[in-house]
């Protein structure tokens, strides 16, 4: 019979390691509510700046998959710089995740934050638990409604999970994922929460056995025995995926449409902000590419070419690959200005990097009522400075977005130093920077499941992966898995 949790697999871990913030809360419990083990994290987000503790996202994912998973949990308030957090489901005798006749899942969650929070961010702590539990609810899929913020500082964009992660983790193998976006909601300016509603295929249901294949009368037990067999995450080797070359570049603006340049403001004639930003993105992109080793993008054929040229300005007959606009959304605060550049690549993986930002100045105006409006001057002095300082701010936005993406597609980390070495089989992964941390959770699942298949000592002639793409937060979510998981 599984044992329940018992002090002999308590983990105990200290918030301060590496990176030291929410990202080490947020994986500890996910492992601990699939694993059954319990968890205490002192000095919580020991590394920030200011206040310490977790903040009310922090608070409210823990909270939330407490209630999920039925865990009992201690220190979870706002502000608290310990957490004890304690599963109450027995683990499986047939893996180190939880017997899942144990366990009982709704299929829809409502999840409304107090505040613009990451939406993202909480999602990512209850998701890999929805993925293996979420197989015993009737419904096909899991579905989370979660209230907060869209577009949140720091934070992956519900623009960046929906056009990079969620294409990213299929192909490595996970179930689909969809995101909807009912609202933006933004962590700056005016405060106006947002909505998303994720659905979440479990790992069950990409087998669908467990209905079809029992003959009638089977007992309960060994449908859940089935159910756990068929819920084990894949083995994830990012090695074993090209990282393939770029087709394509898309872009994606979220900006005001005032105030404009070379024009009249009260016509609304002339480049807006927005407007200002697609252009010089894709100047600046079709020069940054062009001094690239060619070898990064796929060929393309001369009657494609023709085609896209036929409609395009002159100055792009000698990009690369085609760099078109995926999306371009009108904000209505100087505060709201979210850039996105993804790359598609020829083995079906997204590269990007983006950026979040303001452009200055005061509140845009709200549309005039109609009637007799006192006639004022469309330009002075105090206008033009504004207008000025906003245009350059979004040009400084466009440079560190565009040579972010650069140091993404390139064949040499940008984080490489001259006089370190890299193994000569060692090779950049198909994942950007971000989307490398939130993929260490999966793989050091897929590990625990399949018993470290594949995890003996590299040979000389297996290609490692370049580590020095690891960001502090890729690191700390190893860590976290090593000692939650044991691999």
């Amino acid at each position: 019979m599984a044992a329940r949790s018992s002090s002999s697999n308590h983990v105990y871990l200290n918030g301060r390691t590496l990176e030291g913030g929410g990202q080490l809360v947020r994986i500890a419990i996910g492992l601990s509510a699939l694993t059954g083990r319990p968890v205490s994290i002192d000095h919580v987000r020991g590394n920030r700046e200011g206040k310490k503790g977790l903040k009310r996202t922090h608070a409210a994912a823990v909270k939330l998959l407490a209630e999920i998973s039925g865990s009992k949990v201690s220190g979870g308030e706002v502000g608290s710089q310990f957490l004890n957090f304690f599963p109450q489901s027995i683990r499986s005798k047939r893996g180190p995740l939880l017997d899942l006749s144990q366990v009982t899942v709704k299929s829809e969650y409502d999840i409304k934050l107090t505040t613009a929070g990451a939406t993202c961010l909480v999602f990512q702590a209850l998701y890999p638990y929805l993925l293996y539990a979420g197989s015993q609810a009737t419904a096909p899929f899991i579905k989370v409604n979660i209230t907060g913020g869209t577009n949140v500082t720091l934070s992956p964009s519900y623009d960046y999970v929906a056009q990079v992660i969620v294409p990213n983790f299929v192909k490595l193998g996970l179930p689909p994922l969809s995101i909807i976006l009912q609202k933006r909601g933004w962590s700056t300016g005016p405060v106006e929460l947002g909505a998303v509603t994720f659905l979440i295929h479990t790992l069950a249901s990409e087998h669908n056995p467990i209905d079809e294949n029992q003959p009638k009368g089977s007992p309960e037990k060994d449908r859940n025995q089935t159910a756990e067999r068929l819920c084990s995450f894949p083995r994830i080797n990012l090695m074993d995926h090209k990282r393939g070359k770029v087709t394509q570049i898309d872009i994606t603006v979220l900006a005001p449409d005032k105030p404009t340049i070379n024009g009249d403001a009260e016509e609304g004639t002339g480049s807006t902000v927005r407007q200002f930003i697609e252009q010089v993105t894709q100047r600046t992109l079709r020069r940054e590419t062009r001094k690239l080793d060619p070898s990064i993008f796929a060929k393309r054929s001369t009657s494609s070419r023709h085609k896209e040229d036929s409609v395009s300005e002159p100055s792009a007959k000698d990009t690369p690959v085609p760099i078109k606009i995926h999306t371009s959304e009108a904000t209505n605060h100087h505060s709201h200005v979210y850039i996105l550049l993804v790359a598609h690549t020829s083995s079906g993986f997204r590269i990007s990097n983006d950026i979040q930002g303001g452009v200055g100045g005061n509140r845009l105006p709200k549309p005039k009522k109609q009637g007799k409006q006192k006639q004022q001057p469309a330009h002075g002095p105090r206008c033009d400075s504004q207008s000025e300082s906003s245009f350059s701010a979004a040009a400084e936005l466009v440079h560190r977005c565009v040579k972010g993406f650069i140091g993404e597609i390139s064949y040499e980390s940008p984080n490489a130093q001259p006089d370190q070495k890299n193994p000569s089989n060692a090779k950049r992964s198909c994942l950007d920077a971000s989307t490398r941390d939130q993929v260490v959770v999966f793989e050091a699942l897929g590990k625990a499941c399949h018993g470290g298949v594949h995890d003996a000592e590299a040979t000389d002639m297996e290609t490692l992966e370049d580590e020095r793409d690891w960001t502090l937060h890729t690191k700390t979510a190893q860590w976290v898995c090593r000692q939650m998981l044991n691999v």
